[in-house]
């Protein structure tokens, strides 16, 4: 497993997407560096802007949790908010709102459950083609 803690930062997204390269690398998982990369950043980046709107009540970090089988990946970001993510109809112009679209394309699958107390957990789940363990 590996963990990364997120508070308001502004190179967060750059930071996962380092943080989930390097880990992937030592794990032997290159094939699926990119995707979960990219998948990672864009749930990071949803934690961070909407999931720590709240955070005077709940003073919790945006955490970044991967865990590994021998051909599985899961990614898994919490924040302390209790919402839920929202899939969107694509909308092709606007700037934003597109990011839960991106993690399902690049995904097998992808989901999310509140947390007790408080709280959500976001993930991604992606399968290696020959990952192994080191």
């Amino acid at each position: 497993m590996a963990v990364h803690e997120f508070h308001r930062e502004s190179l967060a997204a750059r930071t996962a997407r380092h943080f989930t390269t390097g880990v992937l690398q030592t794990w032997s998982m290159e094939d699926v560096a990119d995707d979960a990369a990219l998948a990672v950043c864009e749930l990071v980046t949803n934690a961070l802007r909407h999931g720590l709107r709240h955070q005077a009540i709940h003073p919790l970090p945006v955490r970044l949790l991967m865990f590994r089988s021998y051909r599985a990946l899961l990614c898994m970001v919490t924040d302390p908010s209790t919402d839920a993510p929202v899939l969107r109809e694509p909308d092709y112009v606007a700037e934003t709102g597109r990011g839960l679209q991106v993690v399902a394309g690049v995904s097998q699958m992808w989901g999310w459950t509140r947390l007790r107390p408080v709280g959500k957990a976001v993930w991604a789940g992606f399968t290696a083609e020959a990952a192994g363990y080191r």
